[in-house]
């Protein structure tokens, strides 16, 4: 498969040879646990975070420290109970864990099915802003292939939810594949689109590094709203009305549409498998993301749980 093509604004993939839908592959988890600190966006709130093994057919479980207590939050749409600026699960307790979507993105990202995420706060630390920290530790410590084999969640007919000019839709197809446009008014975004295979070697190289982004025009009233309060030019990419603030600039030139693609990964995690379809969004975020998920799921003719095996 050739890379990335910038043409009028749009990023394509040119001659592409999509990989065939694979078989026979077997659940994989971490080869030990590995730690990482940091700050939460939103909360401002100090944050460990250890990532351990799990066995097959965990998934993606949240294990809070409260009060010496760990208090598992599954992974799942069905748990997700606020979609402002980020996502957040609960249990039916009321426990909460937001700002899941980086690490969930790393892990759907990389095909790691099962992993116990430990926190002793209430907010994933943020680190850069993307998940280019997270990939980089699970690839350093590495993975072990477990003894049950995969399932996907077959998408069977066209699944489509919108609101307003906002879409996100789903299509049957043998592979994950994605496709994202935005739209701003602001001249250092503009009109912006990219569309790829779903595999560890593009989630790592174009996606994983692209950050969270925010106005300058917009920072007085979400704080009053309680967000953002640990955001900084650290872990975000800030603009006011002419430029980019942050020294060294933009990684990416359509870096913004690369994180709306990030954030939508870590969103369709909470599937709690791999869908194997041909998603579309447009100008999307992750209350539509959430939405199509519940579409997805709310009729057994929409999909079919398939063994790799």
């Amino acid at each position: 498969m050739q890379l990335l093509k910038k043409q009028d604004e749009k990023t394509q993939f040119i001659d592409q040879k999509l990989p065939k839908f694979l078989v026979a592959e077997k659940q994989r988890t971490l080869l030990k646990s590995i730690s990482v600190s940091g700050i939460g966006l939103h909360t401002g709130n100090k944050v460990s975070m250890t990532l351990s093994p799990a066995p097959p057919n965990t998934g993606y479980t949240f294990r809070l420290n409260k009060k010496g207590n760990l208090i598992n939050i599954r992974a799942l749409y069905s748990n997700v109970k606020s979609t402002e600026l980020c996502t957040l699960i609960s249990d039916d307790k009321g426990n909460s864990i937001s700002t899941v979507e980086h690490i969930l993105s790393a892990l759907y990202g990389l095909e790691v099915d099962n992993v116990f995420i430990d926190v002793d706060s209430n907010e994933i630390p943020v680190c850069d802003g993307s998940s280019k920290v997270f990939v980089n530790l699970l690839k350093n410590n590495g993975f072990q292939t477990q003894n049950l084999f995969k399932n996907f969640i077959k998408i069977k007919k066209i699944i489509e939810v919108n609101d307003g000019d906002k879409i996100a839709r789903v299509t049957p197809f043998d592979q994950t594949m994605i496709t994202c446009d935005v739209e701003y008014s602001h001249k250092f975004i503009g009109k912006q689109s990219i569309s790829l295979a779903l595999t560890p070697e593009l989630y790592e190289t174009q996606i994983s590094s692209a950050r969270t982004f925010g106005f300058m025009k917009d920072v007085e009233e979400l704080k009053e709203k309680g967000l953002i309060k640990g955001g900084s030019l650290d872990n975000a990419i800030v603009l006011d009305d002419n430029k980019v603030l942050n020294e060294g600039g933009l990684r990416f030139t359509d870096e913004f549409v690369r994180h709306k693609v990030l954030d939508f990964i870590g969103d369709i995690s909470l599937a709690g498998n791999r869908i194997i379809g041909s998603f579309f969004t447009s100008h999307t975020g992750h209350e539509l993301n959430i939405k199509l998920l519940k579409a997805i799921f709310s009729s057994k003719e929409n999909w079919e749980l398939v063994s790799s095996n």
